[in-house]
């Protein structure tokens, strides 16, 4: 366990310094043998979608809104890997429930952005 948490610190190193790539490979395996931990899935999630893994952030996503239906943030970023997948009317029920949650700017703004698309 000792060893998941260190590689799990390694991974947020990587990504708080820009490399989300690495990050994701250092998690992959993390999620592989601690499934049900939300932080670590929601990380692996947030570096797919930071390198530009939109299928596997929104596979990843969608079992942390399945799992959480209640976290704002996850919802957020799963209408925004939708919509950078060009699918906004997906995207939108996401989004509209994030900044319903958690009225945020940056979650109104997505909002209005995706539904001028719709």
């Amino acid at each position: 366990m000792d060893d998941l948490f260190e590689e799990y610190r390694r991974a947020e190193v990587f990504f708080d310094s820009g490399d989300p790539i690495s990050a994701a490979k250092i998690l992959e395996p993390i999620v592989a043998a601690e499934p049900s931990r939300f932080d670590v899935r929601l990380l692996l999630a947030r570096a797919y979608f930071h390198s530009a893994q939109l299928r596997r952030a929104e596979e990843q996503l969608r079992l942390l809104v399945e799992q959480n239906p209640s976290d704002h943030y996850a919802r957020f970023v799963l209408g925004r890997t939708l919509e950078r997948q060009n699918r906004p009317a997906e995207a939108l029920p996401h989004l509209r429930m994030a900044a319903a949650m958690h009225p945020s700017e940056e979650y109104l703004a997505s909002v209005r952005r995706v539904a001028a698309r719709v």
